[in-house]
């Protein structure tokens, strides 16, 4: 395990998901499961036809067989009688399957005259038929602990009949961004939105303020952020220069500092601290430093206490686009594209840009000790929006 790691299982380890409660299905919408969704219902509820055609009962049914259509069976309805020898039902996509009918010819395969239909070819046994519970069975898992309901997984729900959840409710993040010049309008505050977008987007409320480089301004900041949320998020402040005042603030709330400094690049000067039961993730001010150290290690941190299974973006190796220096050393991340010959270029490593962060759509991670690397050499990349 790399030094990196290490401080990233140790931020992780420190924290815990925030309680749970029940809501219907409707109001759970962007939560985490506190514990696995079971199917009340069959899905689907009944066996049904997979195709428009016919319905019939496949056992001795050749080629060019002749049956007497006896109803049509549209979704929705329900079939009038048993389908029985040398019969047929027309049948459409959706539509139960009439008693004794197991397999659907589809149209293009049938010959309709009149009240007849003849078959261009033999039927087997369950063909273009759903069964009832195929997808899922009633008392089933239909969906596990720590997945995100998003639209998808509320079709699922509201199919399988569920119709109240347990999940973990919204993480809440005090987010507090500290300088003169945002104060005094001379630096826009481009931390601040970005940050409190990356929260929100991972279902979390955020609570944002700006102080300027003032000690008991940020202790009381901070200090109304540990009232009124699960989590404080900061930016701005946290090395050793003599207006950053955040590890002197956290020691005047007798918080805990567990991680100052760790071995990358960007953002070296990330903090973790404890107050009491509630982290403090403080992050650099330069702009492409703290969002690195937001995905590193407040993404995962905000994720596990939101309750999620997955708190890692997904990685995959993929092909430099083309050569990128760096010297060997402590862990570095480029922020990159993804080209659409499936390799991946960098943007730039300046710790205060601005513009590469926003193209990006990819972290190329660089672990301790690699220098200059050559194009097509492989390299760890996690997929940003996913």
């Amino acid at each position: 395990m790399s030094k990196l790691d290490r401080y990233r299982r140790e931020v992780l380890e420190s924290v815990e998901p925030v309680s749970a409660e029940r809501l219907g299905v409707p109001a759970a919408s962007g939560r985490y499961l506190a514990e696995g969704a079971r199917a009340r219902l069959d899905a689907p509820a009944f066996s049904c036809s997979a195709m428009d055609g016919y319905a019939v009962r496949a056992e001795g049914l050749a080629e060019g067989a002749e049956l007497r259509v006896v109803e049509s069976l549209y979704a929705g309805d329900r079939p009038g009688r048993a389908l029985g020898p040398g019969e047929a039902a027309r049948i459409f996509t959706g539509a139960p399957l009439p008693s004794g009918a197991d397999a659907v010819v589809r149209e293009e395969a049938a010959e309709r005259e009149g009240e007849r239909v003849r078959l261009s070819r033999a039927p087997r046994r369950g063909e273009h038929v759903r069964q009832a519970g195929e997808d899922v069975r009633a008392g089933s898992e239909a969906l596990p602990a720590g997945v995100r309901l998003g639209p998808r997984q509320l079709a699922l729900l509201a199919a399988v009949g569920v119709s109240e959840v347990a999940v973990r409710r919204s993480v809440k993040v005090a987010l507090v961004s500290t300088g003169d010049e945002l104060v005094r309008g001379l630096t826009p505050n481009s931390n601040g939105a970005a940050l409190r977008g990356l929260v929100e987007e991972l279902g979390a409320g955020c609570e944002p303020s700006v102080v300027g480089d003032d000690l008991e301004a940020v202790r009381q900041a901070i200090a109304n952020g540990l009232a009124s949320a699960d989590a404080v998020l900061t930016t701005g402040g946290v090395s050793v220069g003599e207006r950053d005042h955040v590890p002197l603030a956290l020691e005047r709330l007798a918080a805990t500092v567990r991680v100052h400094g760790v071995p990358m690049k960007p953002g070296k000067p990330f903090l973790f601290a404890r107050a009491g039961e509630k982290p403090v993730l403080a992050l650099p001010g330069s702009p492409s430093a703290c969002l690195v150290a937001f995905e590193v290690f407040v993404r995962p941190a905000l994720l596990r206490m939101a309750g999620a299974s997955r708190v890692e973006r997904p990685r995959v190796l993929l092909p430099l686009a083309e050569r990128a220096e760096g010297r060997a050393g402590r862990a570095r991340f480029l922020w990159a594209a993804l080209t659409p010959d499936g390799r991946v270029r960098p943007l730039g490593r300046d710790a205060a840009q601005v513009k590469g962060p926003a193209q990006a759509d990819a972290l190329v991670y660089l672990p301790e000790g690699r220098g200059d690397l050559e194009a097509g050499e492989a390299v760890e990349t996690w997929i940003l929006g996913a």
